[in-house]
């Protein structure tokens, strides 16, 4: 699993997967690993936004006609005798009372799915962050909130390593006027977790952008960034 961990290896398969160039027993792999892993659908989803104006520059094409004749016969359209519309009508007075009752219920049920989904809380947040010039290089963050952590993954070297900074994690949030959240600090190597508690999962819904500065190791910790502005990208719900 760790060389689909790499930018240049799982951004490819993605980019092709949402172009429709990974066919074959390569695409159900794909499928798999995005399955039981968060950051590659999260990744494919995001190629297949930007993809997506890309369909309206085809060119439409008219299906010939036996597509058309093979899809009636698959239907067994015309088929079907003249009485049963005449049946159906007739029957239609005796059903209409128990069908505008049913029709009723399904409506109401359909607004309560709706509504309520529209409260549903994320199960994640996920957040890609890229350094502003090597865009090779990729560090997933995602904020569970199962088991209330952030967890930060990242191929070896994605983060600078400097004896005397700190790589510090920032919240940026939506609202400018408020004060950044400063997470706490990782170290440049594997995989680095982060224990959260509920007030910081509710407030994950506020915060716009995931950051990451090298600090001073020789001065106190400030609320917001002294060094510089290593990686940073945006935080979206899952």
């Amino acid at each position: 699993m760790k060389r689909y961990q790499n930018p240049d290896i799982f951004e490819h398969l993605a980019m092709s997967y949402a172009l429709g160039t990974l066919q074959g027993k390569a695409r159900l792999r794909f499928e798999k690993l995005m399955r039981k892993h968060l950051y590659l659908r999260a990744v494919t989803n995001a190629y297949q936004q930007q993809f997506a104006p890309l369909a309206t520059l085809i060119p439409s094409e008219a299906p010939p006609a036996r597509v058309w004749n093979a899809i009636s016969q698959e239907l067994q359209l015309g088929k079907q005798p003249a009485l049963a519309s005449a049946h159906w009508l007739t029957k239609l007075k005796d059903y209409l009372p128990w069908s505008m009752t049913a029709l009723a219920s399904i409506a109401a049920a359909a607004m309560t799915v709706l509504l309520l989904n529209m409260n549903v809380e994320p199960a994640a947040y996920m957040a890609m962050l890229k350094p502003p010039l090597q865009q090779d290089k990729m560090l997933v963050v995602t904020v569970y909130h199962d088991t209330m952590e952030i967890a930060f993954n990242m191929p070896s070297g994605t983060l600078p390593v400097k004896d005397d900074m700190m790589p510090t994690v920032w919240c940026i949030p939506k609202d400018r006027n408020k004060p950044l959240m400063r997470m706490g600090t990782l170290t440049a190597q594997g995989e680095n977790r982060m224990s959260i508690d509920k007030a910081t999962w509710k407030e994950m819904a506020n915060v716009s952008q995931f950051a990451i500065s090298l600090e001073p190791m020789d001065k106190p910790p400030s609320d917001k960034p002294q060094g510089e502005v290593v990686l940073s990208g945006e935080l979206a719900a899952l």
